[in-house]
Formats: structure tokens, C-alpha cells, sequence
């Protein structure tokens, strides 16, 4: 999957800052995810708790998840010291959207509003989990038609 189109659609779609799409894919036989995009994060481990809300809602039962409200979730915690790392953003929203392919999550797609103190954002909300799939499903037809 072209990651940096995915992206480019998405941050046309959400509105949304550079640098608010993730990649990442679950490592087999433990509870971590590894980045795959953007490529300045590639490679890094995020060691995901099983009683994590995205290991046990996303990766577990494979199911999107709208967090717009999170108070010292350790996952996202540790996942914002990743992706905002030098420079004055935190994550204040995101979603998590599993790509799932014969019934086994690939991947793992993070999209977040960024924000500064004292700025405030809206709220994701279902539709943008259409514009999400509907994204997604226009990258993987492309990768289809291009591969025949």
C-alpha cells in the first residue's frame, strides 16, 4: 500500500495538519506494533499493554476506535512522546483504523489532531471513519488494478 498517498487523501479528507498519519503493523506473537510510516519513525516498537484500549479494542477485535477523551491512557501516552517528539504539539484526538486482510489485521492506521495549549479541536466522529475506509479501500483497488 502506498502509505504517503494514503496520507496525502486522508489529510485532504480530515482537514487535517502534515504529519497526522501513522502506519504501524503488528508484530506476530506479542503485543507490540511496529511503525512502517512515515519513514522517520520506521521501525520504532510500541509495546502496547493487553489492557491497553488499542491492543484490546483494535489489534484484539480488530475494530476502529474514535478516542476524542483520554486521560492518562499509557498507550497513547507513549505513542504521543513518538510521533510529537520536538516540536510543541501533543496528540489531542485520534482514531485508530485496522486494515485487515483474510481476517488478520496488517495494519494499523493512526490518524490525530494535533494540537497546541489552549487551542481546541473537533471531535472525530463516525464519518470520518467512512472517509478512512473509504481511502483505504481506494489505495488497496489501486494496488489491485496496478499489480494485474
Amino acid at each position: 500500500m502506498d502509505f504517503t498517498e494514503l496520507d496525502r487523501e486522508l489529510t485532504r479528507v480530515l482537514n487535517l495538519e502534515e504529519g497526522c498519519v501513522f502506519a504501524l503493523k503488528p508484530k506476530k506473537y506479542d503485543n507490540q506494533l511496529e511503525f512502517i510510516y512515515p519513514d522517520e519513525l520506521k521501525g520504532l516498537i510500541v509495546p502496547f499493554s493487553y489492557q491497553g484500549i488499542i491492543w484490546d479494542k483494535v489489534v484484539m477485535n480488530k475494530s476502529p476506535l474514535i478516542l476524542n477523551d483520554f486521560q492518562e491512557e499509557i498507550d497513547i501516552i507513549y505513542l504521543n512522546s513518538l510521533t510529537m517528539e520536538g516540536t510543541e504539539y501533543s496528540i489531542a484526538k485520534m482514531i485508530a483504523y485496522p486494515i485487515c486482510l483474510a481476517r488478520q489485521i496488517c495494519t494499523v492506521i493512526l490518524v490525530v489532531r494535533k494540537n497546541q495549549a489552549g487551542t481546541n479541536f473537533q471531535n472525530f466522529i463516525g464519518e470520518d471513519l467512512q472517509k478512512i475506509k473509504s481511502a483505504v479501500d481506494k489505495m488497496i483497488y489501486l494496488r489491485l488494478v496496478n499489480s494485474a
